[in-house]
């Protein structure tokens, strides 16, 4: 969950240094293998979220890691979090910082559900027309959710469009309820 201003602050200095040199890319590579690192290997995870191990064994710990697998601007930033005691946002900066990359490219991302999984041509055709409606580019992931009857629902960010079946029928329940009144 994200939600913390200090998490956003550190991303976005990151993203700032990275920017200057160039680096969007490999960090965001990086930063990718930390936090997939991060959620599957339940030591490193300990590590970083301790507050029973000292910064100087968690310096220790990354460096021996990471010093040969990491850009250096990386660990470095890595090991910043450690000094400042707060390598247990690592998740949350990883997030905002793909927040400002998005940004930076012009993508925005959402999700689509629908009862049955689009196939590539539907989902590419959606993503055609979202892409000029919002006029960014539109990333998609889809879920599947029995409940809609038929249609689609994308939200993307706050927006939702709703094409459900489902709404329809509501919809048309509302209009005749009304006429009935």
């Amino acid at each position: 969950m994200k939600g913390s201003r200090v998490a956003k602050r550190y991303a976005t200095a990151l993203f700032e240094g990275a920017k200057e040199q160039q680096l969007l890319d490999t960090v965001e590579k990086e930063m990718d293998v930390l936090d997939k690192t991060y959620r599957e290997v339940v030591e490193f995870q300990q590590l970083i979220d301790s507050p029973v191990i000292s910064n100087k064994e968690k310096l220790k710990a990354v460096d021996a890691l990471f010093a040969k697998k990491l850009h250096p601007f990386v660990l470095n930033f890595l090991k910043l979090l450690i000094r400042k005691n707060r390598e247990a946002l690592l998740p949350e900066i990883v997030s905002y910082y793909r927040d400002l990359l998005d940004e930076e490219r012009g993508i925005v991302r959402g999700t689509v559900y629908t009862v049955v999984e689009m196939t590539d041509e539907q989902l590419n055709a959606l993503n055609e027309k979202l892409n000029q409606m919002i006029g960014k580019t539109v990333v998609l992931t889809q879920q599947v959710d029995a409940s809609l009857v038929g249609g689609f629902v994308v939200q993307i960010k706050d927006t939702v469009i709703d094409n459900s079946i489902r709404h329809q029928l509501e919809k048309l329940k509302e209009r005749l309820v009304e006429a009935s009144l």
